[in-house]
């Protein structure tokens, strides 16, 4: 399954709901090599040899499926930079640049890019100037910061002055665009729409200058509203503030523990600058690749992709992370007294989806609490009543770099979550112990997982995603067919082998919304 916007509780939870359609787990492609023999499902095995593809000379990576049903095409750009590639001061930047995606570039959202320039640089000095008095703290000088916030603000004025506010966004939906839309991920950032194939080339060129000529015009607006997105979706959630605790326990050292989003001191303070050095970095044509699924042909994706996408940096991608999460050797467990509804996340950490052992994690969540075949779904929701929702799944921050196995509870009324919490720990040792997982339950899995497979890229857009995120993330778009050969070979033993390996107590984080102690205040009493 492609890893959308609303699947992303580490940037944007806001609501159950957003949480609990992440037990299934994302469904990247893994890597490993498989033995096993071929069991793909023959439409797969026929459409893994239609995928072509070509490099450019600047290492941009093109991905074609020619699909001439309907008249129509979809992209799919999948960079291999996302809030994991934050740095401390400047959380949350990588989610900037899909804020910046659709501001234009010289030529498309603005009247005159010469005359907007130099006001563009005016707002940047005007920002740094206050930005500079703001660091002297308690030592500020009132009437400075005054002087410098009305500088900034007319600043910001004059620069809008030449801005055609949506211009882009609007050139494609009148062009026939559907789906305009991004995502920003831990491990990688998403651009993604659907055109009429007769606009081919006028997607090229809209998409190819925001690749090549960007300018990131009304950057400390858009800064704002991400601030604004933060403040709605985390301090103001009871479960949102509960997942930004959590994640910030249980990685204590790599960046999946910056939270995705980005810190609020830090979204007050990163500039235009800061953002067009992230983007020099890291959007280069090596670290990049498109995929193009529908009514096109490969000479044509080449011939425009040569025409308008050339000019995209050749620099070197940047390197992968060197931060190492330790291991952890003791639980860790964070209690948010609250009047909402008790909520519970535990997480174990677990290999990256490049680890052969992947694809036995995902199926141990997914017999666990994946659905209403799953053992805690029987025992907890409809046996004993314990709970409203159950979920087990992996990747719920991210999966190329070590991740987790995370389980997630809604107790029901009245139930406490740390009684449900041990009912729930007895499902996971039966597992593992006295009732392990059958052939019977195994083989379920296995038929759902190649139907969810084959569902994923009946789509031009599913389609599209699935391998340019596979090339991203695994460095061959050919995983996301072999995934279904690792899965269709695991064995009952391989799940008890990782839960026993990775499930216990002492590599565990549990973070849980519990109501407070009534008192006779809130009770009605005197």
């Amino acid at each position: 399954m492609i890893r959308m916007p609303h699947q992303l509780p580490g940037r944007v939870l806001a609501a159950a709901g957003a949480m609990l359609v992440l037990g299934c787990g994302v469904a990247y492609a893994a890597p490993a090599k498989s033995t096993a023999p071929r069991l793909l499902h023959t439409g797969l095995e026929t459409l893994e040899k239609q995928v072509q593809e070509f490099t450019l000379p600047n290492g941009l990576r093109f991905i074609v499926v020619e699909r001439h049903q309907a008249p129509v095409f979809s992209f799919f750009t999948v960079v291999n930079s996302g809030s994991a590639n934050d740095a401390v001061g400047t959380t949350g930047i990588a989610h900037m640049m899909e804020h910046m995606a659709f501001k234009g570039s010289t030529v498309v959202g603005t009247t005159d890019y010469r005359a907007e320039k130099p006001l563009l640089d005016a707002e940047d000095a005007a920002w740094a100037a206050l930005h500079t008095e703001q660091r002297r703290g308690a030592h500020a000088d009132s009437t400075r910061l005054r002087q410098f916030a009305s500088a900034f603000a007319e600043a910001q004025k004059a620069s809008s002055r030449y801005v055609v506010t949506n211009e882009a966004t609007r050139v494609i939906e009148q062009a026939g665009g559907q789906d305009i839309n991004a995502f920003t991920a831990e491990d990688i950032t998403a651009y993604f729409y659907s055109l009429p194939s007769n606009r081919f080339e006028l997607w090229a060129a809209m998409h190819g200058g925001t690749l090549v000529d960007p300018v990131f015009r009304e950057f400390y607006k858009e800064r704002d509203v991400v601030y604004e997105e933060r403040r709605m979706r985390t301090e103001s959630s009871p479960i949102g503030r509960l997942f930004n605790e959590f994640v910030t326990t249980v990685y204590t050292a790599h960046p999946y523990g910056f939270g995705g989003i980005g810190y609020p001191s830090d979204l007050k303070s990163i500039d235009r600058p800061e953002g067009e050095a992230f983007f020099r970095r890291n959007y280069v044509a090596k670290n990049m690749t498109i995929a193009v699924v529908g009514d096109v042909t490969l000479a044509q994706v080449r011939q425009m992709a040569t025409k308008y996408f050339s000019a995209v940096s050749d620099a070197p991608a940047p390197p992968p992370l060197d931060t190492v999460e330790p291991q952890q050797i003791a639980e860790r467990r964070i209690i948010l007294e609250d009047k909402a509804q008790p909520f519970m996340i535990v997480g174990w950490h677990i290999p990256a989806a490049s680890d052969p052992s992947y694809a036995a994690y995902k199926a141990a969540a997914d017999l666990l609490a994946g659905g209403r075949w799953s053992r805690m779904y029987k025992t907890l929701v409809k046996e004993k009543k314990l709970c409203v929702q159950v979920n087990c799944g992996t990747g719920i921050i991210g999966e190329k770099y070590p991740s987790l196995f995370s389980m997630i509870l809604v107790p029901a009324k009245g139930q406490d979550p740390e009684a449900v919490e041990k009912e729930a720990y007895a499902v996971i040792d039966e597992a593992m112990t006295t009732k392990p997982f059958t052939a019977e339950e195994l083989d379920g899995y296995k038929v759902r997982m190649r139907a969810a497979k084959i569902g994923a890229v009946d789509e031009n857009e599913g389609l599209a995603g699935e391998l340019a995120q596979s090339q991203m993330l695994y460095g061959d778009w050919h995983e996301f067919f072999r995934e279904q050969e690792r899965l269709q070979s695991l064995r009952p033993e391989d799940l008890t082998a990782v839960m026993k390996s990775s499930l216990v107590r002492s590599n565990s984080t549990v973070a849980f919304i519990k109501n407070p102690p009534a008192t006779a205040a809130n009770e009605g009493g005197h």
